[in-house]
């Protein structure tokens, strides 16, 4: 039941925030059978000092991580789902821990995680930044069904910042998703919430949204949370 931690980066004005990112997690060390961080490449329409500082930051990371992670640097701006659907090919982990640059995560039992996600057929853990209530009040997420007493919820929505998931079947998702706005070329959660926002869903049944549930296999953990660290970029 392999895993692989997968931390990523991206143009920014507090170079500290990747560093509490990476203490956050590191201590499940001997359960990563490999540990990357992506970098994405420089907005286009970023100052050239900008650009040179991020080229700094890019440098500082290699030089203290190099060791301990496998660095992948983009050339171009290809944001979080380009990244992500690269790392879900150039990896053979059977899941993915993914964490963005400036979101800190709780302390967890991952390896019963790791478990139950086996053992359930889980195949999207996301870690939200507070507890969800059931009664679909809120805007990202929409609970449907308790998993007590696991400490899980199935829902539709999820959130990017700090995700585990099936890798396979985390690609094969993105394969099947449209792009057919700036949100979803550029990110991968807001696929699952424009799709909420759409008439068509105000007007599925409870069936139909659990079938398109299935694509994505989303629950969401009742007591772990993150902490948005909300990077200046």
């Amino acid at each position: 039941m392999s895993i692989d931690l997968v931390v990523c980066g991206a143009i920014i004005k507090d170079h500290n925030m990747i560093h509490k990112v990476i203490d956050s997690v590191l201590h499940y060390d001997d359960l990563f059978r490999q540990k990357y961080i992506l970098l994405d490449g420089p907005p286009d329409d970023k100052f050239i000092t900008f650009i040179e500082n991020y080229n700094w930051y890019k440098k500082d990371i290699k030089e203290k991580y190099e060791d301990y992670f496998d660095i992948i640097q983009f050339d171009k701006n290809i944001y979080f789902r380009e990244m992500i659907h690269h790392i879900c090919k150039t990896s053979d982990a059977k899941y993915l821990f993914v964490i963005q640059d400036d979101a800190v995560v709780d302390n967890m039992n991952l390896g019963k995680i790791l478990i139950d996600m086996s053992i359930k057929d889980m195949k999207l853990l996301s870690f939200p930044h507070k507890q969800l209530p059931l009664d679909n009040s809120h805007h990202w997420f929409e609970g449907f069904e308790d998993m007590y007493p696991d400490p899980y919820i199935k829902t539709h929505g999820w959130s990017e910042r700090v995700f585990i998931c099936d890798r396979m079947h985390f690609m094969n998702a993105l394969n099947n998703s449209s792009k057919n706005s700036k949100n979803t070329i550029n990110f991968c959660d807001t696929i699952y919430h424009n799709k909420m926002k759409s008439k068509e869903w105000e007007n599925m049944t409870d069936e139909d949204k659990e079938e398109y549930w299935v694509n994505w296999g989303c629950y969401t953990h009742w007591n772990v949370f993150h902490r948005h660290l909300v990077a200046k970029r």
